[in-house]
């Protein structure tokens, strides 16, 4: 099991532990939804696209490694050159997402879900799946709620 703890409430920074072990930060990129985070000596980044919509995981060395879709739906997928997994939200008043084997099952593999409604923390339950895919899947759903809070935010002041 995955668990983020946001670090600071001013910068997209967040401690990831792996069975309450540190395993890595995720540390945001720039002035997009974007982190970097190295895991087994291996550098990663995660950045999506202008639209938000697609995230993709990526090397230093510039190697896609997997690629999230249709984000911010209710049904969205991570593919990969091993296959695709599929995610679902919980439901239309939260924002928990849950793993399923198929676009057509009904009962969830695993979950990512908020655990601190101010801090930004989550855990992630995604049994078998690979630690670097995890984390990609973990980082996807912390910057959609960032990116979802972000456009509830400038529609309130407007």
């Amino acid at each position: 099991m995955l668990e983020a703890h946001r670090v600071s409430s001013l910068r997209s920074r967040w401690e990831v532990r792996e069975d309450d072990a540190p395993l890595l930060v995720l540390e945001a990129k720039g002035w997009r939804s974007a982190v970097r985070y190295t895991l087994d000596g291996i550098a990663y980044e995660v950045q999506s696209s202008w639209t938000g919509t697609q995230y993709t995981l990526t090397t230093d060395d510039g190697a896609e490694v997997a690629r999230a879709e249709r984000i911010g739906r209710k049904r969205w997928s991570i593919v990969t050159p091993e296959g695709t997994f599929f995610f679902r939200r919980r439901s239309i008043w939260k924002a928990d997402q849950e793993w399923i084997a198929d676009p057509d099952s009904e009962e969830p593999v695993g979950s990512i879900r908020r655990t601190g409604t101010w801090r930004g923390d989550a855990e992630a339950d995604l049994p078998g799946m690979p630690t670097p895919l995890a984390v990609f899947t973990l980082a996807v759903v912390l910057l959609m709620w960032e990116q979802a809070a972000a456009a509830g935010a400038t529609a309130a002041a407007t």
